[in-house]
């Protein structure tokens, strides 16, 4: 393993660029920034010796050689991770490298093809992009923005737009305080609570299902081809105003929509 400590407790940008391994960032109140770095696989050391890493005015840079990667890949990982101060924003790039991120995060930016991406609390814009893995998040305080092919999307939290885009995956939006925007082929879509603006929602198979808060008047725009609808919403229950819209299309899955639990999401 190797180690290396930056001082300062103001938040920091992070890049970081790697192929395969794991990827965990803990972004809490701290007096330094920390880089851990431990190799795997049978051209490990060699691959630790050609890591950049980098720190300069307020910037760290963990970054693989790219002619390397395809001599090295199959053969070595990087188990990367960064302690740093809360509210840094992050960028990660990588191939199959699981991505954890805890604590709060101002940006977070994570792009890989078959690694799973988890992040506790993102206070400003949040972008996922991943072709297989999966995507949970507890909080997003601005703009999400998750796109992914096959793996299953969570967002406990959202205070901010939500933007989703798959093709096979799974939705799951806990709290939504603003506009919902999900499209999908075959996966299925779940807004527990929806507060305000818009949900909309588009899929050929999967089925949907919408929680409304309770007090929050709607206009509901519903259509399945081949699929059931059906609204369990109470017509005076609105409270007034109309301050939600949902609007629900699918080819041959099943749209519900309901009063949210008022319980927390789980």
């Amino acid at each position: 393993m190797t180690s290396w400590e930056f001082p300062g407790s103001e938040p920091i940008d992070i890049l970081i660029d790697i192929a395969a391994g794991s990827i965990a960032v803990a972004a809490e109140p701290a007096e330094v920034t920390t880089v851990l770095l431990e190799a795997s696989g049978r051209n490990g050391e060699r691959l630790l010796s050609e890591v950049s890493v980098t720190f300069s005015q307020g910037r760290l840079e963990i970054i693989e050689p790219k002619d390397k990667r395809n001599l090295l890949r199959g053969h070595a990982g990087l188990d990367v991770t960064v302690m740093a101060p809360a509210d840094s924003s992050c960028v990660v790039r990588t191939a199959s490298a699981d991505v954890s991120c805890m604590g709060r995060l101002a940006e977070l930016e994570a792009r890989t093809a078959s690694g799973d991406v988890t992040a506790g609390s993102v206070t400003g814009p949040l972008e996922v992009r991943t072709a297989s893995g999966d995507v949970w998040l507890e909080r997003a305080g601005a703009t999400a923005e998750v796109n992914t092919a096959s793996g299953d999307i969570q967002l406990r939290q959202a205070d901010g737009d939500v933007l989703v885009q798959t093709a096979s995956g799974d939705v799951a939006i806990g709290q939504a305080a603003a506009s919902v925007h999900v499209q999908t082929a075959s996966g299925d879509t779940r807004v527990g609570s929806a507060a305000a603006g818009e949900v909309s929602t588009k899929t050929a198979s999967g089925d949907t299902q919408v929680g409304v808060a309770a007090g929050v008047g709607v206009y509901l725009d519903l259509s399945s081809l081949t699929g059931s609808i059906s609204n369990k919403l109470d017509e005076t229950d609105g409270g007034g105003d109309v301050g939600l819209q949902v609007s629900c299309r699918s080819v041959t899955g099943d749209i519900r929509i309901t009063r949210a639990d008022p319980s927390p999401a789980s």
